[in-house]
């Protein structure tokens, strides 16, 4: 048989698997029979999407774990937006294996790799013509599933600003959810997300990022772009509470520091709520812990059930009370904040954090205790407070909350 029937017949009898809606572990399992090889289906992470592993290939585990990593790639195959021009399946010897390695190309970009892999290279024009095959029905599934994730983002989408502009009633949301695959029963929690230093990535990759931490939880979150924010609707369990959506949130940072160590993302977490329609409450609360964290950026999800003192100091941000009330207390201690002096402010801070105790204060600040009380005294003289007097401590921490909200930030 010549190369063009061997191209029509495998072309033919994998498209007829995607016709069918069989999916990607079936073409691996078509290729893998076809070729006699051990057949891997990635990603653009290079996250598997099917493996049929070979006998011939104990190693197999091992072979998994080091094809995730992007290094192993061909070096044609590096920049995603170049490997549309890699016409022909390219081979690689490893000291255990080899591989016949094809990108899956759709408008030019490589979503995915399609790789045949057998113990010594010993690919012939067959394995070529399958593994080029399979990466074009290959590419067919991706966009039919890319489709119908576009449809469904949608649909959660649309659902989740309906909620939040109040026009939809719960029945109507309840029968939405269900469309949408969200589990309908609560407590339910929001959450807000957004870069907040001046060169963020986009809210592309935010969503991105959150979607792809919640493919194994599907029923548990939806999720949405709203102009410059990701919002988040997570059901949660009686039994952890807003600890599970805490616990979502902090796996979000972490990827997001992975991805991108320079950028910074604020997330805020709302109450949770009994119902779908309750969600629009958790949402602004959600908002509010937000905001708050791009003031304070203390690195951390923000609970809005957490936030104590600020929400009552929050609203007064927009306004110059805040500002003043905070220079009015602090005075001379701010001054020096901002000539670059931070020491003594910084020490009332972790004074007051450690309800006055001197020795875990030195501690915390990695001091002598005589040299804590030297500051001490010098936060008496320069600021003119009187730290005995219970009066002057409540506005002192007050102050210093008011300051944190208001100080200008570096970006």
């Amino acid at each position: 048989m010549d190369i063009l029937a061997q191209q029509v017949e495998i072309y033919q009898q994998l498209a007829r698997l995607s016709a069918d809606d069989e999916g990607i572990e079936q073409l691996a399992r078509a290729l893998a029979q076809y070729s006699g090889k051990a057949v891997l289906i990635q990603d653009k992470r290079l996250q598997y999407l099917a493996q049929i592993p070979a006998p011939e290939l104990k190693n197999w585990a091992d072979i998994l774990d080091a094809l995730q990593l992007s290094s192993y790639l061909p070096p044609e195959l590096h920049d995603r937006k170049q490997s549309y021009l890699v016409a022909e399946p390219i081979t690689q010897v490893f000291e255990t294996c080899a591989r016949l390695v094809m990108p899956i190309v759709t408008r030019k970009v490589a979503r995915g790799y399609v790789s045949l892999l057998t113990r010594t290279p010993q690919f012939d024009a067959r394995d070529r013509v399958a593994a080029t095959q399979g990466a074009l029905v290959a590419a067919m599934e991706m966009a039919k599933v890319k489709a119908v994730s576009v449809a469904e983002q949608k649909l959660r989408g649309d659902l989740i600003q309906a909620v939040l502009a109040q026009a939809i009633s719960e029945a109507d949301a309840l029968g939405w959810a269900e469309r949408a695959g969200f589990r309908k029963t609560g407590p339910f929690v929001a959450l807000a997300m957004q870069w907040h230093n001046r060169d963020a990535p986009s809210i592309r990759r935010l969503e991105t990022i959150v979607s792809g931490q919640i493919k194994r939880q599907r029923q548990r979150v939806l999720v949405t772009a709203r102009e410059n924010e990701i919002v988040a609707w997570y059901a949660l369990t009686p039994e952890r509470g807003i600890a599970e959506a805490e616990h979502f949130a902090q796996a979000l940072l972490n990827l997001a520091r992975a991805e991108f160590p320079k950028a910074s993302l604020a997330i805020g977490i709302g109450r949770p709520v009994g119902t779908l329609r309750q969600l629009r409450v958790s949402y602004h609360e959600a908002a509010q812990a937000m905001t708050l964290e791009q003031r304070l950026r203390h690195n951390k999800p923000q609970a809005f059930a957490n936030l104590g003192v600020y929400r009552l100091l929050l609203p007064l941000t927009e306004s110059n009370e805040l500002r003043a009330f905070a220079d009015q207390i602090l005075g001379q201690l701010i001054a020096d904040e901002r000539a670059g002096k931070t020491h003594l402010l910084e020490t009332l801070r972790v004074y007051f954090a450690c309800n006055g105790n001197v020795a875990q204060t030195a501690k915390q600040l990695y001091v002598h205790r005589n040299t804590l009380l030297y500051r001490l005294d010098r936060v008496r003289e320069v600021g003119k407070l009187d730290l005995d007097d219970a009066e002057t401590r409540l506005q002192l921490q007050l102050a210093l909350r008011a300051h944190e909200l208001t100080r200008e930030q570096k970006t």
